[in-house]
């Protein structure tokens, strides 16, 4: 199911900048560019499957990324029924970490990447 997802940057002003298709092989650049952008306009990489499914990654710090996703209409009666938040987060450590976690975004439908998720480490709040 691997597909060629779309891609933004969100600023921490809000200002959003779209990036167009974004092939996986892309995604160590965007992200080191994340992670260097920290001390002048931080943002985070988002990709997403359509306006109501996305993942995003925020650099925190020189190694960890924060991510977050959403689906922002629950489609699933099973979702619905057991209860669970519509959102996800969790951190990685390293760009390496970062892409294989939007790889696998990418090449899962999103309830089988909700599942997988819940093996990725918890943020630390």
């Amino acid at each position: 199911m691997a597909s060629e997802l779309r891609g933004y940057r969100i600023y921490d002003d809000g200002a959003v900048e779209e990036l167009g298709p974004v092939p996986t092989a892309r995604l160590a650049e965007l992200l080191t560019q994340a992670q260097a952008a920290i001390p002048h306009r931080a943002y985070a990489i988002g990709l997403y499957r359509d306006r109501r499914d996305f993942l995003e990654a925020r650099p925190h710090g020189r190694d960890e990324f924060a991510f977050r996703s959403d689906r922002l209409h629950r489609d699933s009666l099973l979702s619905r029924l057991s209860g669970r938040d519509a959102g996800l987060a969790f951190d990685v450590h390293g760009v390496e970490q970062a892409v294989a976690a939007f790889v696998c975004y990418a090449g899962l439908p999103r309830d089988a990447f909700e599942r997988k998720a819940e093996d990725f480490p918890k943020p630390r709040r």
